[in-house]
C-alpha cells in the first residue's frame, strides 16, 4: 500500500495516471446528476486510501491538493481509462455566427399543440434517445425536399453547399446541436410547422386522447402527425432553432421556446441554408452532450441515412445501405462486412437473399443465412435477427413478428415505405400490413432455399445439417407453410447410404401402387438396418426413410401427409413377409412351430408375463428377429414427457407382442416352457425386453442386467459327466478328430 508521503512527490500527471488505473463507478460531481465517472474521491479521502495512518506530511499534502481542479482531473482520468482521444474529449464546437436582429415576436402554442407537447415530453417515447433519430430523420427529409426543388429548376440559396447532417456535442455548456443543409423554413413555415401540428387531424387526435381509458397506451392509436421535432423537449429545457429557407433571397430566423406554452421568432443574420437546432439539455439528460453517447445512438438508428452525418467533424455513418442498391453493384466483400456489422457476427454468410418488390407491398430486403449458430450448443434461444427500417431509418431492431419464429436464424434488414407508424415510430399500427409483409418475406425465403437446393445439392445439404432443426420446428408449429417446409427437409434413406434425399425424390422412387411414405426413427443407420421393424420392408424392397433425431417423429406426425401420400411409421405399418426368405439362424434348421404349438406358447407367455403383456400372437413380418412390439406409444413422446417432469413419468403400459414361429429361440422356448419353466420364463422376459429395446421403450436398461447374468451363467453350465477340457488347443484337436 502506498503512503501519502509518496503521493506528495508525485506530479499531477503521475497522480492522474495512478488513479486512472482504478475501476469506473458512478460519482456525483459538484452540482451535477449522477453520471458514470472514474473513481476520484476528495483528496483527503484519497490520501487516507493510500496510507494506514495520518502524519503532518499527509496533512500538508491534503492542503496542497485541496485547490486542484477536481473536475478537470476527472476528465483527464476518464480519457485515459476509456482510451478515448484527447481531441475527441476536449472538442469545442465552432462559435455560433447567427446574430438575432430586430424585436422578437411572441406567440402562444395552439391548445392542441401544447397538449401534444406535454405528451411527447413526458410519456410518448419509451426511450429518450430516440429524439436523435427523430431529428435526424427530419434533417434527411429536409434535404430530400431540397433535391426535388433542384430537380424542378428552382433557384436556391448557396447551391454548392454539401447536403449533410452536422452534429456538435458540447459537454461544457450542456448543449447538443443538430444541423442540416436542407430546404429550411421561412417565418410562416416556422409558425406553421413548429407552432402548431403541421398535419390535419389535430383536433380529432386530441379528442381520442381525451376519450381513451387512462389505462390504455396513449401511443397505440396515434397516426402520423409529424411531431418528431417536439421530442427534443424530452431532453431539453430550452430549444433554439435557426432556419433559412432555401428559396433564393430568403432571410434567416431564430425560433426559441422552453416548451412552457409560448415561443418567440425574430429575424437573424448569418444563418446558413437549412435548419440548425440547439438543444439546451436538462441536468438529468446531460449524457446526450457526450460524443460517444450520440455516436452510439446515430449508429443504432440512423446509420443508413442517405446523407453524411458528421459528429464533431467526423463522419460516423460509414456503412452503406446495401439493400437500397442494385444487386450487381454490391461486392462479396461489402456483403461480408455488412453482414458482420448488422448481425454482430464474425463468420461469413452461407447464403444471402437480396430482394426487392413493389407489389403487393413495397419491400427492400437484404437477408443473410449464417454459417453457424450457437443454439445447437445449448447457448440459449436465438433472438429475431432481422431489423425493420422505413426509408433507411431504423424502426425496430430485432423485430418480432416480421418473420415466423422458426426463421429467427435469418439476419439482415427489411425496408418498406408502406409502413403505417404511430407517432413515435415505435409501434407498427397496421397489423394487417405487417402480416402481409411477413407473408411476402417468408414465401420468398422458402422459394430461395428451394432454388438453392436445386442449384447446388451438396452445398444445401451442408447448410441443412446445421440449420435443418429450424425448418423442422417450422414444420411442427407453422401449419400455413408446412407443405413448403416439407419440400426443404432432407434425410437418409434405406436406398442411399452416403447422401440425403428429399420427400419429392422418395415419391419419384415409390413402387407402383404404394400410397404411403415409410419412415423409421432410430439413433443410427446401423440400428435402423438391424431393426426388426425394417425386416419386412427390406424383404419387399420398399424404401424407408431413416430419421435419427427424436424431433423427427414429431415432424412426421405433424406433416401427416405430403402431396397426397400419408406418412406412416415403419413400426405401425402393416407389412407381412410373404416370401420364403429365412434368417441365418433359421438356416440351421427347417423346424417351425405348428399353429397348435404357437397357441400353446402364446397362451403360456401371456399368462407368465400377464403384468407386462396384453396380447401375444404370431407374425409373418419378421425374418431375423424372434419378436417385436406392435401398436405401442411413441418412444419420442414418452421421452419428452419424462424430460418435462421426471418425477411424474408414467409407468410403461402393458404391450402387444408378436413372435416369429420360425426363429430358433422361439422354437426352443416352446420346448423349454414344459421341461424347464423357470429358465423358459427368464428367456421369455428377455425376449420381451429385447423387443422393448428395439421399440425404444426401455426407460432404464440396467434393470435387465441381473437376468442377463443369470442366463449367461446357465448357458455356461457344463454337464458333470464331461471331463474338464485341459486346454483350448486339446479341445480343438478333439473337435477335429
Amino acid at each position: 500500500m502506498f503512503r501519502a508521503s509518496a503521493l506528495v512527490r508525485l506530479s499531477r500527471a503521475s497522480l492522474v495516471r495512478c488513479v486512472a488505473s482504478l475501476p469506473l463507478r458512478a460519482l456525483a460531481a459538484r452540482n451535477r446528476a449522477f453520471v458514470p465517472r472514474p473513481i476520484l474521491p476528495p483528496v483527503p479521502v484519497l490520501a487516507r486510501t493510500f496510507a494506514t495512518e495520518r502524519s503532518p506530511l499527509e496533512d500538508k499534502f491534503t492542503k496542497d491538493m485541496a485547490g486542484e481542479d477536481v473536475e478537470a482531473m476527472m476528465r483527464e482520468i476518464e480519457e485515459q481509462q476509456t482510451g478515448g482521444s484527447k481531441s475527441a474529449k476536449t472538442f469545442t464546437p465552432p462559435p455560433s455566427n447567427e446574430t438575432p436582429v430586430g424585436e422578437a415576436s411572441k406567440h402562444e402554442f395552439q391548445t392542441e399543440t401544447q397538449k401534444i407537447l406535454n405528451i411527447v415530453a413526458s410519456s410518448l417515447y419509451t426511450e429518450k434517445e430516440v429524439f436523435v433519430r427523430e431529428l435526424i430523420s427530419n434533417c434527411s427529409d429536409a434535404m430530400e425536399k431540397l433535391r426535388h426543388l433542384q430537380v424542378g429548376g428552382t433557384a436556391i440559396t448557396d447551391p454548392e453547399a454539401p447536403l449533410e447532417v452536422t452534429i456538435y456535442t458540447d459537454d461544457a455548456n450542456r448543449t447538443l446541436t443538430i444541423q442540416d443543409s436542407g430546404v429550411g423554413m421561412s417565418r410562416d413555415e416556422l409558425v406553421a410547422n413548429l407552432g402548431r401540428i403541421g398535419h390535419s387531424g389535430s383536433a380529432e387526435f386530441i379528442k381520442k386522447l381525451t376519450d381513451m381509458n387512462q389505462t390504455q397506451d396513449r401511443a397505440a392509436i396515434i397516426g402520423q402527425f409529424g411531431v418528431g421535432f417536439y421530442s427534443a423537449f424530452m431532453v431539453g429545457d430550452k430549444v433554439t432553432v435557426y432556419s433559412r429557407s432555401a428559396h433564393e433571397g430568403s432571410p434567416g430566423y431564430v425560433w426559441e421556446s422552453d416548451g412552457s406554452g409560448s415561443y418567440t421568432i425574430r429575424e437573424a443574420q448569418n444563418v446558413a441554408r437549412g435548419t440548425k437546432i440547439v438543444i439546451h439539455l436538462k441536468t438529468s439528460c446531460r449524457e446526450f452532450s457526450d460524443r460517444k453517447t450520440i455516436e452510439n445512438i446515430v449508429k443504432k438508428y440512423s446509420n443508413f441515412v442517405g446523407v453524411p452525418i458528421r459528429l464533431n467533424g467526423d463522419i460516423v455513418n460509414t456503412v452503406k445501405a446495401l439493400w437500397m442498391m442494385s444487386k450487381d453493384r454490391v461486392t462479396d466483400q461489402e456483403h461480408e462486412e455488412f453482414y458482420q456489422f448488422i448481425a454482430k457476427a464474425y463468420d461469413k454468410p452461407f447464403y444471402r437473399l437480396h430482394y426487392s418488390t413493389d407489389s403487393p407491398i413495397n419491400v427492400r430486403a437484404l437477408l443473410y443465412f449464417p454459417s453457424q449458430h450457437m443454439e445447437k450448443y445449448g447457448m440459449g434461444r436465438l433472438e429475431p435477427g432481422v431489423s425493420l427500417f422505413c426509408r433507411k431509418v431504423l424502426i425496430q431492431s430485432k423485430a418480432r413478428g416480421l418473420l415466423p419464429e422458426w426463421l429467427r436464424f435469418v439476419k439482415g434488414v427489411v425496408d418498406s415505405e408502406d409502413l403505417s407508424l404511430n407517432i413515435s415510430r415505435e409501434m407498427l399500427q397496421d397489423s394487417a400490413l405487417v402480416g402481409k409483409l411477413s407473408t411476402v418475406l417468408t414465401k420468398r425465403i422458402l422459394k430461395y432455399l428451394d432454388d438453392e437446393a436445386k442449384r447446388d445439392k451438396k452445398k444445401y445439404e451442408q447448410w441443412f445439417q446445421d440449420f435443418g432443426t429450424f425448418l423442422k420446428e417450422g414444420a411442427c408449429t407453422d401449419y400455413k407453410y408446412k407443405e413448403d417446409i416439407a419440400k426443404l427437409l432432407r434425410m437418409e434413406s434405406s436406398n442411399a447410404e452416403e447422401e440425403l434425399t428429399s420427400l419429392d425424390k422418395y415419391i419419384e422412387r415409390m413402387k407402383s401402387g404404394q400410397n404411403e411414405i415409410y419412415y423409421l426413427c432410430v439413433p443410427s443407420r446401423q440400428l435402423a438396418q438391424d431393426s426388426p421393424y425394417y425386416e419386412g420392408f427390406k424383404t419387399k424392397g420398399l424404401e424407408v426413410l431413416f430419421l435419427y433425431s427424436s424431433v423427427d417423429e414429431f415432424v412426421m406426425s405433424h406433416l401427416a401427409e405430403y402431396k397426397g401420400k400419408k406418412m406412416v411409421s415403419a413400426e405401425a405399418a402393416k407389412i407381412e413377409n410373404d416370401t420364403t426368405e429365412t434368417s441365418p439362424e433359421s438356416d440351421k434348421t427347417t423346424e417351425s412351430l405348428s399353429d397348435k404349438q404357437v397357441d400353446e406358447l402364446t397362451t403360456w407367455m401371456r399368462e407368465s408375463l400377464s403384468d407386462k403383456l396384453t396380447t401375444v400372437r404370431q407374425t409373418k413380418r419378421l425374418v431375423s428377429s424372434p419378436a417385436v412390439i406392435v401398436d405401442h406409444e411413441s418412444a419420442a413422446f414418452r421421452k419428452m414427457m419424462k424430460f418435462m417432469d421426471p418425477n411424474r413419468a408414467a409407468a410403461l403400459p402393458k404391450q402387444q407382442l408378436e413372435i416369429n414361429p420360425k426363429h430358433p429361440i422361439i422354437v426352443k422356448l416352446h420346448r423349454a416352457h414344459l421341461a424347464q419353466p423357470n429358465l423358459a420364463k427368464a428367456v421369455a422376459e428377455q425376449v420381451l425386453d429385447n423387443a422393448l429395446v428395439a421399440a425404444g421403450l426401455i426407460d432404464d436398461s440396467r434393470a435387465m442386467l441381473p437376468r442377463l447374468s443369470k442366463l449367461l451363467e446357465l448357458s455356461l453350465e457344463i454337464p458333470h459327466d464331461i471331463a474338464p477340457i485341459e486346454s483350448t488347443q486339446n479341445f480343438a484337436k478333439k473337435t477335429v478328430e
